[in-house]
């Protein structure tokens, strides 16, 4: 799991350059069709990949692979005068669609003054094997499908109708294990295959209307959301290897025994969600003042039936559990006894109110200053009742609770702000925002002896920032803030307490160059928690880039961006110690070992792209690179288990390098042929369990660009030996 926290941190910078496919620099010619102006292209051709390391990481990451593709296509047709009978513009274009992983589309037809539909169209291939650590036993190979429609209607000036309708659909394997309980605290590691069908539908009706100055934005949602993904044991189950890391990892001379595997499961647990809202948005703008507010209230009913069934054997008097390496802890196996059956039925019912509400005016007493008052409140409210019943064949026991459950969040918010131009190379903002938020978790049960679980807490956190913005030049440009916040009472040790951040942005625009650079600072150093004494959290974070962009000659340019990103982090985390002997939870003392997260990374990509006669060549090459802070459990010295444990999730020195190449010829008017190359190489040299993921592939296409039309929409590019005029 912390090897998937890296990479989610580390994707955006591994993805900075640009996709090879479809192929940006397409032919483009254009007919005439009746009153209409059309440009129709296509590119269609054959990618190639071949992969080292491990393909399962590659897969999980990039998920290309080879055969026939349609890379993209766009048509576009538009009204010569600007006004057609049906519609003033149709514009089609998609990417993907031809079994490359990531499919899209999107539609947009619009006659001004009357209608505007538009269609976004997308598919996501998810492949995923679970812990890239080399331990994990998980799988995912799933498809998701996004498709959202919005159509807007003029039926009067001053009057829109807007209906729309999104859908979200999930299907595909996945498998995982499962530690399934047999009798008390009996054990057994199963592996599972889940059926997974996900369905999310949402239908939209609302209206646009303008009066007396207001705009009011009014809809009605209804949502419907399914889970219906049936789970089943792929095969018999074997008793829970002894395990010390799982079991009590601090002390390695405890061993625990469960004497009890599971040889079958199953399992469904069905949900089905109906929520049912309303939106409204009222705004004005004037010369002196302008307002704006909105208001959300939504109701969700949400049914679950959770239903699990299980077998299993106990093992013989005098049986030793497995060890996981081919023996027992007392050295023999005497088989297992009389079979186990269990069975779990738990069906309940949540319902889920929310509200909130936003409120902001701004006055303008002079062109120099603005003065803008926000409020904004929050509730958001989950009540639900469920029914426990379970049965155990070997003692016969019938376990029967009942729940009662509340969990309630609030948030008030206010703030003040202030904008103030003192002259055309100088503007100052400041601001003030005051936050009050609580939470309230009430749980009552009935057939246990713990029956009330009440928890309420509440925090008022104030914030105040100062920005200034420079302009000395007409082409640079400096913007300057920093907030500085404080919590009396956080929600949790890493929730935000005593913090500030600070960001900077210098942007410079020449006629052919142009310089940008930010730095942003989170600097979050909270106190000792409130709860045990040995909570706490701190945390840094600075980020750094820098971008470049040339614009040499008409026929060549050049990119460059480099970005320095460093985080660390340190907590202090629970270790349960059991004195060698003890066999009893009374004698569990409780030591804290600080857990340290340091990231270093560094990110530089470089892009050139030259035009020459009828053909153009793009080249470019991405890095990125995670130093870490050059530790490794060696050189750190440890010898207690659990810091020599902890520290393998500490820092993730890695490398992942990314050069490619594309050639664009034109081979007619009408046609272009087009070659692309790219290398993905990912290299991480610290992890646990003695595996560090790695893969090389080479990917690449080959592809034939086609426009239907009959005259060439734009002149030849001129000669790359005449620089044209400034």
């Amino acid at each position: 799991m912390r090897n998937y926290l890296f990479l989610l941190l580390a994707l955006p910078s591994l993805h900075a350059q640009p996709v090879l496919t479809p192929t940006p620099d397409a032919s483009s010619t254009a007919s005439d069709i009746g009153a209409y102006k059309v440009t129709n292209s296509v590119e269609t051709g054959y990618r190639f990949t071949t992969i080292g390391g491990d393909k399962s990481l590659f897969r999980s990451v990039e998920n290309y692979g080879n055969g026939i593709r349609l890379f993209g296509a766009n048509f576009d047709m538009r009204a010569k005068d600007g006004h057609g009978h049906l519609f003033d513009a149709a514009t089609l274009t998609t990417s993907g669609l031809g079994n490359d992983p990531y499919g899209f589309a999107n539609l947009t037809v619009d006659k001004k003054d009357r209608y505007r539909y538009d269609m976004t169209w997308r598919r996501n291939d998810y492949y995923n094997q679970s812990l890239l650590n080399g331990a994990g036993a998980g799988f995912k190979n799933t498809r998701r499908i996004m498709q959202d429609h919005d159509l807007h209607i003029a039926a009067k000036p001053w009057a829109k109708l807007i209906l729309g309708y999104t859908r979200n659909h999930e299907t595909g394997p996945e498998f995982t294990n499962y530690e399934t309980y047999i009798g008390g605290l009996a054990r057994s590691g199963l592996p599972l295959a889940r059926d997974t069908h996900r369905d999310f539908n949402e239908y939209r009706l609302g209206a646009e209307l303008d009066f007396l100055g207001f705009r009011l934005n009014l809809a009605h949602r209804w949502e419907n959301y399914k889970d219906d993904s049936a789970i089943a044991s792929l095969f018999p189950g074997q008793p829970y290897a002894a395990d010390i890391f799982r079991q009590h990892p601090f002390d390695p001379t405890l061993e625990a025994t469960y004497p009890q595997a599971a040889n079958a499961y199953s399992r469904s647990q069905p949900m089905h969600t109906r929520r049912n809202g309303w939106f409204v948005t009222l705004s004005r703008s004037e010369k002196i003042w302008a307002t704006n507010a909105s208001l959300a209230y939504s109701k969700g009913n949400t049914q679950s039936v959770y239903s699990e069934r299980m077998t299993g054997a106990a093992q013989a008097a005098g049986t030793n559990i497995p060890t996981g390496d081919g023996r027992f802890l007392n050295g023999s196996n005497s088989g297992f006894g009389a079979q186990i059956n269990a069975a779990t039925y738990m069906p309940g019912a949540a319902r889920q109110p929310f509200l909130s509400g936003d409120f902001s005016f701004s006055v303008f007493p002079t062109t120099k200053l603005t003065v803008t008052a926000t409020t904004s409140v929050l509730s958001n409210r989950y009540d639900g009742t469920g029914n426990e019943l379970r049965v155990l064949s070997n003692t016969n026991a019938v376990i029967n609770r009942f729940y009662t459950f509340h969990i309630g969040t609030g948030r008030v918010s206010s703030a003040l702000d202030l904008n103030y131009r003192v002259n055309n190379w100088l503007g100052l903002h400041s601001e003030y925002r005051y936050t009050s938020r609580f939470i309230d978790n009430f749980l009552v049960r009935t057939g246990t002896t713990n029956s009330r679980d009440f928890n309420s807490t509440r925090n008022h956190l104030n914030t105040g920032t100062f920005g200034v913005r420079l302009k000395p030049m007409r082409a640079l440009s400096v913007n300057v803030d920093t907030t500085v916040g404080r919590d009396n009472g956080p929600l949790n040790p890493t929730s935000p307490a005593n913090f500030h951040n600070i960001r900077a942005r210098v942007d410079y625009r020449a006629k052919r160059l142009k310089l940008g650079g930010t730095y942003r600072q989170l600097y979050n150093l909270n106190a000792p928690y409130a709860g045990p004494s040995l909570d706490y959290f701190a945390s840094h974070s600075r980020d750094i880039s820098g971008t470049a962009s040339f614009q040499a000659k008409r026929y060549l340019s050049f990119d460059a961006n480099y970005t320095r990103a460093h985080m660390d982090s340190l907590a202090n985390i629970f270790a349960l110690l059991v004195p060698q002997g003890s066999t009893t939870i009374n004698t569990v003392s409780a030591r804290g070992y600080q857990s340290q997260f340091i990231s270093n990374l560094q990110t530089v990509s470089l892009m050139v792209r030259a035009t020459v006669r009828r053909g153009t060549f793009y080249t470019g090459y991405n890095i990125s690179r995670d130093t870490g802070d050059g530790r490794n459990q060696q050189a750190l010295g440890l010898t207690n288990l659990a810091g020599a444990y902890t520290a393998a999730w500490s820092t993730f020195p890695m490398t992942y390098q990314s050069p490619m190449a594309r050639l664009s010829i034109k081979l007619t008017p009408k046609t272009q042929w087009n070659f692309g190359w790219q290398l993905y190489r990912y290299h991480q040299q610290f992890a646990y369990f003695g595996y560090q993921p790695y893969y090389r592939a080479h990917t690449g296409y080959t592809s034939i660009s086609y426009t239907f039309g009959d005259a060439p929409s734009q002149p030849e590019p001129k000669s790359p030996n005449k620089d044209p005029k400034p």
